[in-house]
Parts: structure tokens; C-alpha cells; sequence
């Protein structure tokens, strides 16, 4: 038996995380002051530095890159705005500025504005990786462009990214690297590749040691093998992912989880083990975005071998 219109999700790149071998641009220079906040000492660093020059510039990047970590896209694009109306600035800076406006324009839904300024970034960027700063930059350029539905040159970006920073060791890169190549991979329907990459992703999310890429990590994977038909391995996965899940934090996604497991439950005629784990799952935390999840929830709650049981253990 099998249930129609069926919806899975894989997670994007996850943000603002960042791995303890890893800190941002912006986190590297703020380490230098010992009180106050982040963006108060680049401000003040940039009153004290001659306007335009590289230093300015220099400190100019930290300040666009603490906004776009902290998806302050307000003040981003506002910035990004005024800077681009300056005649001359260096290349890596310039190089920096349509990252982060395109990124800026995106979030604001002006799609083919952005799609220009991720094309003049590309176009900047030539092979000269090293002008991105954190090979993390890449990485975000290629999801611009995965988001603006040009998934051959998002996956163009990555295996360029992953060629120039083979010895890179930072595994919160390699982590966004493989997943996002899965992703694309997937939509490609190779699902073995897709496996493959995302059975990478998770041994980074391992070396990383934090819950939220763990969470991404075994349910990414998990998904793919259901998909293959790899149900014991699917259910194993999504089982190893509960522990790293905190309550309040995590609703909407262990919900999602636990109905996948209730669904490979039924896939697999542990119909019983179904119904325990429909029981663990919110309704409430599958609507809005997770519609298609509210979906599958009423047609495990609704089919003939999970029904009775459902009925029957609420009678108790």
C-alpha cells in the first residue's frame, strides 16, 4: 500500500554557525577589544580610520559581514546600498559588496535585482577564491543561486569550492559543502549520489559536535535512504538524531521526525511501533510551511492497519 502525495524537505544551509576551529571575519577582529559589543568596536575602529582608505575598507568588510551574520538585512542592504554609489573600491572589497547586496536583495524578494549582482560577483570572482575571505562565502553564493533556480550554477560553485579548499579544515565548510551538493545531486533523482554526500555531511556534523548539524545531518541522511527503500538504516538514523533535540527549541522538526519514523514504521508493517510513534508527533507544529506533513499525518492516522490500533489504545 502506499500513500499519495507524499512531501519531503531536505534542510538548506543552516547559517550563522559557526565550528570552534572557525570564527567569521568579524569575530576575528572583535576578539581584539575585551568589553562592549561586536558592532560597537567596528564602528568605532572605522571613526578612527581615514574614510575610503584600505583599512577603512578592511574593517569597512567586518561590518557587512557581522550584519549578514546576524541577518541584519536592514541595516545590510542599507549599507550595501551607499557603498555602491562610490566610483572606486578595492576588488576584493567590491567583490564582498555584490555578494553581500545580492544576498541583501534576495531576502527582500527582488530576485532578478539580486540575480544581477550575484552574476557580478561571480564575474568578479573569476578564480581568485581567495578574495571571498571564508571559503563559508562560496558556498552561500552558490545557495543565492540555488534559490534563484540555477541549481547547475550553484553546483558548479561547489565543486570549485571544494577543489580549491580540499585541505580546508574547517568541518562546518565541508558540512554545508556535502549537503548542499546533495541537495542538487537529489533533484538530479540520484538518489545513491545524494546518499553518498550526505553520509559525508553527517561525519562533518560529527567533527563539529553541534546539536543543530546533527539534527540536519542524521535526518538529511535518513530521508534519502526511506527514499531508497533503506528503511532499517532510515529508522536507525532518525532514532540517533533524537537525543540531540531540545525541547522548545526543536518542536516543528522533531514532530516531522518522529512522523517519518511512524511512517517508516507503517512501510514496514511495524504497525504497533507506528502508532507510538504517531502518538510522540505535534499536529500542531505541521501546518503552515509543513502542510504536505499534515497530510501524511492524517493518512498514517487514517489507514486501515494503524486506525483500529489508534482507536483502541485511546480507549485505554
Amino acid at each position: 500500500m502506499r500513500l499519495s502525495g507524499i512531501y519531503f524537505a531536505f534542510f538548506w544551509f543552516a547559517g550563522a554557525l559557526h565550528a570552534a576551529e572557525h570564527l567569521s571575519d568579524h569575530e576575528q577582529f572583535c576578539q581584539q577589544q575585551s568589553a562592549g559589543s561586536c558592532i560597537d568596536y567596528i564602528q568605532q575602529s572605522l571613526a578612527l580610520l581615514p574614510s575610503s582608505s584600505s583599512a577603512w575598507y578592511k574593517v569597512k568588510s567586518y561590518e557587512l559581514d557581522y550584519y549578514f551574520d546576524t541577518q541584519a538585512f536592514e541595516a545590510l542592504i542599507t549599507q550595501t546600498s551607499l557603498l555602491l554609489k562610490q566610483d572606486k573600491m578595492p576588488p576584493a572589497f567590491l567583490l564582498q559588496l555584490y555578494f553581500y547586496h545580492a544576498k541583501s536583495l534576495f531576502y527582500f524578494k527582488h530576485n532578478e535585482q539580486a540575480r544581477h549582482y550575484a552574476n557580478l560577483a561571480l564575474e568578479k570572482l573569476g578564480n581568485a577564491f581567495d578574495q571571498f575571505g571564508t571559503p563559508l562565502r562560496l558556498v552561500e553564493l552558490a545557495n543565492l543561486y540555488y534559490s534563484l533556480n540555477e541549481p547547475q550554477q550553484a553546483f558548479q560553485l561547489l565543486v570549485k569550492a571544494g577543489q580549491q579548499f580540499s585541505k580546508h579544515r574547517d568541518p562546518l565548510f565541508w558540512f554545508e559543502l556535502y549537503s548542499n551538493q546533495a541537495l542538487i545531486v537529489h533533484l538530479q533523482d540520484d538518489l545513491a549520489g545524494a546518499e553518498t554526500l550526505r553520509a559525508k555531511a553527517l561525519a562533518a556534523a560529527l567533527d563539529i559536535g553541534h546539536n543543530g548539524k546533527l539534527i540536519i545531518g542524521y535526518g538529511n541522511l535518513a530521508r534519502t535512504q526511506q527514499l531508497r527503500g533503506n528503511y532499517t538504516a532510515a529508522y536507525q538514523n532518525y532514532l540517533n538524531s533524537l537525543p540531540y533535540f531540545s525541547a522548545g527549541v526543536d518542536d516543528k522538526t522533531l514532530s516531522i521526525y518522529q512522523l517519518r519514523l511512524a511512517e517508516i514504521s507503517w512501510q514496514t508493517a511495524q504497525y504497533q511501533q507506528a502508532v507510538g510513534h504517531l502518538k510522540q508527533v505535534a499536529s500542531s507544529q505541521l501546518g503552515d510551511y509543513h502542510l504536505n506533513h499534515l497530510k501524511l499525518y492524517q493518512q498514517l492516522q487514517a489507514s486501515p492497519e494503524l486506525h483500529l490500533l489508534m482507536t483502541s489504545s485511546a480507549g485505554h
